[in-house]
């Protein structure tokens, strides 16, 4: 089991990161990345007077189960910077899957 964490911002600024248990499904070393399955939130860090209705721990508990791919640099403990849209499924190709 690795921790992968992930970062978006608030409709106020500041960034709002999920932290996952993830298991480790495959490898592309070409590409140079991991794919995971998210687990468990282990905890959804919130900044004090952040009210964002996408960015709660309800809708980060909705990853769990997901698939992802990241860099091999998440599992290091780099946080990832995503957009608002990998969580409303607004893009072409969905982030979580």
């Amino acid at each position: 089991m690795v921790e992968l964490q992930f970062a978006w911002r608030s409709l106020q600024g500041p960034r709002v990161i999920a932290r996952f248990q993830a298991a480790i499904e495959g490898e592309d070393p070409v590409m140079r990345r991991v794919f995971c399955r998210l687990v468990a939130l282990l905890e959804a860090r919130i900044p004090p007077g952040v009210e964002d209705p996408l960015l709660t721990p309800e809708t980060f508990r909705g990853l769990e189960g997901k698939r992802v791919r990241v860099p091999e640099e998440a599992l290091e403990g780099l946080v990832l910077p995503l957009k608002r849209e990998t969580l409303t499924g607004g893009l072409r190709i969905p982030y979580f899957r």
